[in-house]
């Protein structure tokens, strides 16, 4: 019982490293956490292009929010 649950946590986490490789590769910018949080959400049904738009507006509102508070 214990090498089967072994053997899947290996799994998940090469899964993972797999597509931390590809994130890096396509210049997401998803770290880790980011990406399984990312993951987790389209397992259960989120739409994964909704998502995308999701995480882009809010790059350009913490962009925005940055360019704001550095300028005087």
């Amino acid at each position: 019982m214990a090498s089967a649950a072994n053997a899947n946590l290996n799994a998940v986490r090469e899964t993972m490293d797999v597509l931390l490789e590809i994130s890096r590769l396509l210049n997401t910018g998803l770290d880790m956490e980011s990406l399984s949080i990312c993951v987790r959400l389209c397992e259960q049904g989120i739409n994964p292009e909704a998502l995308s738009a999701v995480i882009k507006e809010l790059r350009k509102a913490s962009e925005s929010l940055k360019v704001q508070i550095q300028s005087p």
